[in-house]
């Protein structure tokens, strides 16, 4: 994997991170059994602050997989693939070295 994409899969996980304190939030205060989720694109540019809104019930799915991020459609890149395509989200899976990066890096996976 060069430093590009080094940086861009670890700029996704962190993203990943964000999203996960914010269903934990709305969780705990009960706003995301029924509704949506208010998240942040996943998306390897650094300085993006698109938002996109998601049921809990796409969000676990999509977490299902630890190679698997939610981006705002467009914001896909060269190593993943699209998995599913919304009208307002895509749902993206690494490939490759990038793929393993997102596993190591996955808050569901404990140490």
């Amino acid at each position: 994997m060069g430093l590009w994409e080094e940086r861009a899969a670890r700029n996704e996980a962190l993203f990943r991170e964000v999203n996960e304190q914010a269903e934990s939030l709305a969780e705990r205060h009960g706003r995301a059994a029924g509704g949506e989720l208010g998240l942040v694109c996943e998306c390897s540019n650094a300085a993006c602050t698109e938002r996109l809104w998601l049921s809990l019930a796409v969000y676990e799915a999509v977490r299902s997989d630890p190679r698997q991020f939610v981006v705002v459609p467009g914001h896909e890149n060269s190593f993943e693939h699209v998995v599913e395509h919304n009208p307002g989200y895509s749902i993206v899976k690494k490939d490759g070295s990038a793929g393993r990066l997102a596993e190591q890096t996955d808050p569901r996976s404990g140490p």
